[in-house]
């Protein structure tokens, strides 16, 4: 359970930097700056879009919508919905 807990706590930290991070780019472009998932996997090297179309046709559509949100909020709600199942139980 501990180790569950450690990896949601990662996944709400590492949410909090990509917001950080989309913030700082706002302040220094003047404009709002978001990064979708397809932009920030795309740095790995995966095609989000190829991702989505070769997926099965209802699959497909749920993966393209998560590849146009923002990271961080994919990756926050992961991370604090994970955070509420494995709280410590008093």
């Amino acid at each position: 359970m501990a180790a569950f807990r450690f990896l949601a706590w990662l996944l709400v930290a590492i949410a909090v930097a990509l917001l950080g991070a989309d913030a700082v780019s706002s302040l220094e472009n003047g404009s709002p700056v978001v990064r979708t998932t397809a932009e920030i996997i795309s740095l790995f090297g995966i095609d989000g879009l190829a991702l989505a179309e070769a997926a099965p046709k209802g699959a497909s559509q749920a993966i393209a919508t998560i590849m146009d949100l923002p990271l961080w909020a994919v990756v926050g709600l992961i991370g604090v919905v994970l955070t509420l199942v494995f709280r410590p139980l008093e």
